[in-house]
């Protein structure tokens, strides 16, 4: 008896331990013990005016089981004020994640929310509601290509800590689908391996939650997220399903079409401040045409969506959570000797430079429907940018650098919270301000470009102006510090950004 008793304990360990999977785990990489079973934290995310979306994973031995998992949402941190509460079931068919749509809440409000198993409590998360009516200011984080196995996710914990967000907007590569070979700064042992199926792409995921920065990110904001190509592994058919089955399994997404799984693409209201309109090039991009040899990015249908949402917004301002750079960045002109990537023309014939018609006619819809304040958030490039949108970037005619004359709408490239870049790629530190220097020349619609730091970025809106600012962090190390790298401003009504003046900012003094 003892002896079953024994064995029991120890396979049971095995079981709800994803440590023990591994010989060797590096640092910061590590279950949340304390709130077992739920060893991978909590989320929250796709708020809305009366509801949220909440998320937690349970880990128990028995995986032919369902369990009930108790929910709490209140206005107060000691759940005194309970404005909702269920039981939901953790099954095999979802890897025991649970997801809950709250409901009956009050819009712009901070909620607190927890789970229970058996007595035993999860930490405890925090969520807001957007608001339905007139508001004057919102401040959100942008992360992006979030490497665990390149660098530590510092970016990560300054964004849970700081008191001034509201949200967080994750433009995709959440997670990676392999490790970079140059790049193998955080390794376990065994090592990761290339994902193929379901059941790895939910251990990926789970990994990842293994990082504590990463959860209290999660824990401490409310997320809206999208995926990218390392995320659904679209360019490698046949896992692309799997993928996005495990991408709405451990994130706090709302489905936007259940008989469309892969429709990711959805808007978010704040008010009449701004509109948030979340779109998705990767899973749509080439497959059809808008025109005869045309191909579309967007798709056709969501191409129309989003036009008919930037044509129907009432807000000031028209934000798109967009994966890669839409404004061009072009290569014409380099040596050919440097044997720059791209084709030549552009340096990433992947991303909307591969269809510059298509982005022809979103520009000209811009300007033919009046429509004002266009704010494109992006990602992917690992790079930092700021860049002022025109079809016309080398006409100096037709666009004005010194002014931004000319100029549809503003876009903002934060760089990778941790996946590598100039900085990684072995090329020499002093060549760097050069490479930068002549990418500007080169582009005259980017107005500042940084190509060896990493971390987040935050956007700053009021009726008046958005702010785009710059944070940087290390990777290499746990670090308690981050550093203000650029801030720039767009004006209401300008669509054209403006140098913000740095300063010097200490962790404590955010505005």
């Amino acid at each position: 008896m003892l002896l079953r008793i024994i064995l029991f304990s120890y396979f049971y360990f095995l079981y709800l331990s994803t440590e023990a999977q591994y010989k060797f785990l590096p640092e910061n990489i590590f279950e949340d013990k304390t709130h077992a079973p739920f060893i991978h934290g909590v989320a929250s995310g796709d708020p809305l005016q009366n509801k949220v979306i909440l998320w937690t994973r349970i880990s128990l031995p028995d995986t032919t089981k369902s369990y009930e998992v108790k929910w709490q949402i209140s206005s107060d941190s000691i759940f005194s004020q309970i404005k909702n509460s269920g039981i939901a079931l953790a099954e095999n068919e979802h890897d025991f994640t649970v997801k809950i749509d709250a409901e009956l809440l009050e819009p712009n409000h901070q909620y607190f929310y927890r789970f229970e198993h058996n007595g035993k409590f999860s930490a405890i998360g925090k969520a807001k509601t957007l608001p339905n009516e007139n508001i004057t200011h919102v401040k959100f984080a942008i992360a992006s290509c979030a490497s665990v196995w390149s660098g530590f996710f510092n970016a990560y914990r300054r964004i849970a800590e700081r008191p001034d967000i509201d949200f967080v907007i994750h433009l995709g590569d959440y997670v990676y689908d392999y490790a970079d070979k140059d790049e193998l700064i955080r390794m376990p042992d065994p090592a990761p391996k290339d994902v193929s199926s379901l059941e790895e792409w939910r251990e990926r995921h789970r990994y990842y939650l293994l990082d504590a920065d990463l959860r209290a990110a999660r824990q401490n904001k409310t997320w809206i997220a999208e995926w990218d190509n390392h995320d659904t592994d679209c360019e490698k058919p046949g896992t692309t399903e799997d993928a996005i089955k495990a991408f709405y399994e451990y994130l706090p997404i709302r489905i936007p079409d259940t008989t469309h799984l892969e429709r990711i693409y959805r808007s978010f209201k704040f008010g009449d401040l701004a509109q948030l309109n979340m779109i998705d090039m990767h899973l749509f991009r080439g497959k059809e045409e808008y025109a005869p040899g045309q191909k579309s990015v967007l798709g056709n249908l969501q191409d129309t969506w989003l036009k008919q949402e930037l044509k129907n917004s009432t807000a000031t301002w028209n934000l798109i959570g967009n994966q890669e750079m839409m404004g061009s960045w072009m290569s014409q002109g380099l040596p050919k000797f440097l044997n720059a990537p791209g084709n030549g023309k552009v340096f990433d014939p992947g991303n909307w430079d591969g269809f510059p018609k298509d982005r022809e006619r979103l520009y000209s819809f811009i300007t033919d429907n009046k429509i004002n304040n266009v704010v494109v958030l992006s990602g992917d490039a690992h790079m930092s940018f700021i860049i002022n949108l025109t079809a016309t970037p080398r006409d100096r005619k037709l666009y004005k650098r010194r002014t931004g004359e000319g100029a549809v709408g503003v876009e903002v490239l934060f760089s990778s919270i941790t996946r590598g870049n100039m900085n990684e790629a072995g090329i020499p530190k002093e060549f760097i301000p050069m490479a930068q220097s002549i990418s500007r020349d080169l582009n005259p619609h980017h107005l500042y470009n940084q190509f060896s730091k990493h971390g987040y970025g935050t956007l700053d809106v009021t009726p008046e102006r958005c702010i785009a600012e710059f944070w940087y962090s290390a990777i290499l190390s746990p670090q308690l510090t981050e550093k203000f790298g650029r801030g720039y401003t767009v004006l209401n009504g300008k669509n054209h950004w403006e140098r913000k003046p740095n300063r010097n900012r200490k962790k404590s003094t955010y505005p």
